[in-house]
């Protein structure tokens, strides 16, 4: 696929496209979701458990979190990833899951088309991912909760569905369900193409008179 913008692997459009997520799982979702405009921010009233954290996110009261000092709001914060960022966006979703607590988000989201960058999203599965490929009635190891992406908790969308978590746990086929809806609830079916297989990818260079050209030196 070239690096020029092509609707669902159409006709290819005179400008390049930007970003390009490959694979459709709940990562890819994510990050469709902050390049389709939504703005994380502090919910004014908020308290977080962590104090450090907290003085630190009433500093900048009413600025985004993507506008502030990653680097120094992470600072201090501990968990399982090795990213300072993955860290500092799991305390602010889910502030105290790692003390088995089910505190609410600290974060609302403001949907801000000015900050949205063009993307596209390619995978083999439905939107969701290798959760489209395991066995539907399998509970997840994880509780259900966890599994939720940014303004939409799982338990809230089970509610709706007339469903609920088994002992905190979902099965497969309820967190697949969730993934293929969320993307249809927030508006980000059109940034997604499924069915697609990237075998490889290559450097592009831009080549004034035929848009989309490319060199042939891989990654």
């Amino acid at each position: 696929m070239s690096s020029s913008r092509k609707d669902h692997l159409g006709a290819s459009s005179s400008e390049p496209l930007p970003v390009i997520i490959v694979g459709n799982g709940p990562s890819g979702i994510c990050l469709s979701y902050l390049l389709s405009g939504y703005t994380p921010y502090v919910k004014p009233d908020a308290v977080h458990p962590h104090p450090l954290l907290q003085r630190k996110l009433t500093e900048a009261p009413g600025v985004s979190i993507l506008d502030q000092d990653l680097d120094y709001l992470s600072e201090g914060l501990e968990g399982r990833s090795q990213s300072p960022v993955a860290l500092l966006f799991d305390a602010l979703l889910r502030p105290d899951t790692d003390f088995g607590g089910n505190m609410k988000s600290v974060l609302t989201w403001k949907h801000q088309e000015e900050h949205a960058i063009p993307h596209v999203v390619l995978g083999r599965n439905l939107p969701g991912g290798a959760w489209h490929s395991i066995e539907g009635s399998m509970v997840t190891l994880s509780q259900g909760q966890w599994m939720g992406l940014p303004d939409l908790e799982v338990k809230d969308w089970m509610q709706k569905k007339r469903r609920g978590l088994r002992n905190s746990r979902a099965t497969a086929g309820d967190i697949a369900h969730y993934y293929r809806d969320y993307v249809v609830k927030k508006g980000l079916g059109h940034n997604f193409v499924s069915g697609a297989v990237v075998t490889a990818v290559e450097w592009g260079t831009p080549n004034p008179n035929r848009c989309g050209a490319q060199d042939s030196s891989p990654l």
